[in-house]
């Protein structure tokens, strides 16, 4: 029974890692990591069948090291997805002098859908925080014909929004350069601000922020596309230990 559950598992996570490529297309390395892991599930299977078959016997101290090692990833894993779900459903604080929304994917001129919910969830802050600017963060990057930042502010401007309160920063590639170079527009660490990501992002991005410096942030987790969210969401708690062990959190 084991095997056919980790053989299937296995399956599930290679069918996983096809269909992201088909939807999203391969512009990002971490989505291997299901290709990779469906292979180790169905080897882990394989290999199950032989010792059992075979009735080798394994030593026990080898076997709890083992089984210890796994547990502990597990619950390390388990403990950083339950921080950053809690963080991504937090609710912003009012009254924020700038709201800087982080760059995602532009498919050619057009904002993806990730991001469009990002720049959604703005359009419904500033209706009750009229007096905040809007920093779209963001560079360009493989695959995208301008700037996410120009595509952001193209997109807000589409939706009515006033051009006059939309500041662009269009040299950033990454979450740390988002809130550095936006800092440099705002030039008052203790200004109210609210950063803008999709839920599975919030956590890191206000880490990220205070380890820079920010006085008063908090951030607004907008939706995540359904199918991306297994993808997102294990790849940020690898992120997440990554900052943590090169000090950026």
């Amino acid at each position: 029974m084991v095997t056919i559950i980790l053989s299937l598992l296995g399956f599930a996570s290679i069918l996983y890692f096809l269909f992201y490529i088909l939807w999203t297309g391969n512009n990002n390395l971490f989505t291997y990591f299901w290709l990779l892991l469906g292979i180790l599930l169905i080897g882990a299977g394989i290999l199950r069948y032989i010792v059992y078959k075979k009735q080798i016997v394994i030593p026990k101290p080898l076997l709890t090291a083992f089984y210890s090692v796994i547990s502990i990833c597990c619950f390390t894993l388990f403990v950083i997805e339950c921080i950053i779900i809690t963080n991504g459903f937090q609710k912003p604080e009012p009254g924020a002098e700038y709201v800087i929304v982080l760059g995602a994917r532009v498919n050619g001129t057009n904002v993806s859908t990730n991001l469009k919910y990002r720049l959604n969830a703005v359009l419904d802050y500033v209706k009750d925080n009229p007096g905040c600017k809007i920093i779209v963060s963001g560079g360009q990057g493989k695959g995208e014909d301008i700037t996410e930042g120009q595509a952001m502010e193209d997109y807000l401007i589409a939706k009515g929004l006033d051009s006059g309160r939309i500041i662009k920063e269009e040299k950033s590639v990454n979450t740390d350069e988002n809130l550095r170079y936006s800092m440099d527009i705002i030039g008052n660490k203790s200004a109210k601000v609210v950063i803008v990501s999709n839920n599975f992002h919030i956590y890191r991005a206000k880490r990220i922020a205070i380890k820079q410096g920010y006085g008063n942030v908090s951030g607004i987790g907008a939706y995540t596309v359904l199918y991306t969210l297994p993808n997102c969401y294990l790849r940020e708690a690898f992120a997440v230990i990554k900052y943590k062990i090169c000090g950026q959190i």
